[in-house]
């Protein structure tokens, strides 16, 4: 019986075998990145702790994306964060899925987050220019007036509403006109 004769490959085999080994090599780093990025983010969350002391949960907001998150927290509690590797929004009242929200938290725990003593707010003085102005907040119900933004001349009741609750371009400067007097 004679044996099978073999053929040498036009092309000498080399082209392909480093073709797979390039696919191989950018997996492996790609797949690092991913692990490190989504080890960063946990991090991030897990540090999160409750006005009483205790860590939150692990899933849980930290303070910023509580107040960064336009969700519902009684109604619909999850936010996604990212979805492959991108920015996504989007608000559920369970958990999302992996395959539409890849990274999510949970709005829940916000309101026992402590909010740090030195966290910018509007309890500041106001400068002459706003003290002399025709809009001023009224002192009673609400004091703090924003001074910049789309929201300039708006008043309200909390030191921190055009602080940590909106946005810069909603309000960047703020005062409290009782120190107008």
């Amino acid at each position: 019986e004679e044996a099978p004769t073999m053929i040498p490959r036009s092309d000498g085999g080399q082209p392909r075998s480093k073709l797979i080994k390039y696919i191989i090599g950018g997996a492996a780093v790609l797949l690092v990145v991913v692990v490190v990025a989504m080890k960063s983010l946990a991090g991030a969350t897990s540090a999160t702790m409750l006005a009483n002391g205790k860590p939150a949960p692990r899933d849980s907001c930290t303070l910023e994306q509580c107040y960064a998150s336009n969700c519902n927290h009684k109604v619909a509690p999850y936010t996604c964060l990212f979805h492959n590797g991108g920015p996504h929004g989007g608000c559920s009242p369970t958990h999302w899925t992996k395959s539409t929200c890849t990274t999510q938290c949970d709005l829940s725990y916000c309101d026992d987050l402590a909010i740090p003593d030195d966290m910018e707010s509007c309890d500041q003085p106001c400068d002459k220019a706003v003290c002399s102005g025709d809009r001023l907040c009224d002192d009673e119900p609400a004091p703090y007036q924003c001074t910049k933004g789309s929201a300039n001349f708006g008043c309200s009741k909390g030191k921190l509403e055009w602080t940590l609750r909106t946005s810069d371009t909603t309000c960047s400067s703020c005062c409290d006109t009782r120190t107008c007097k």
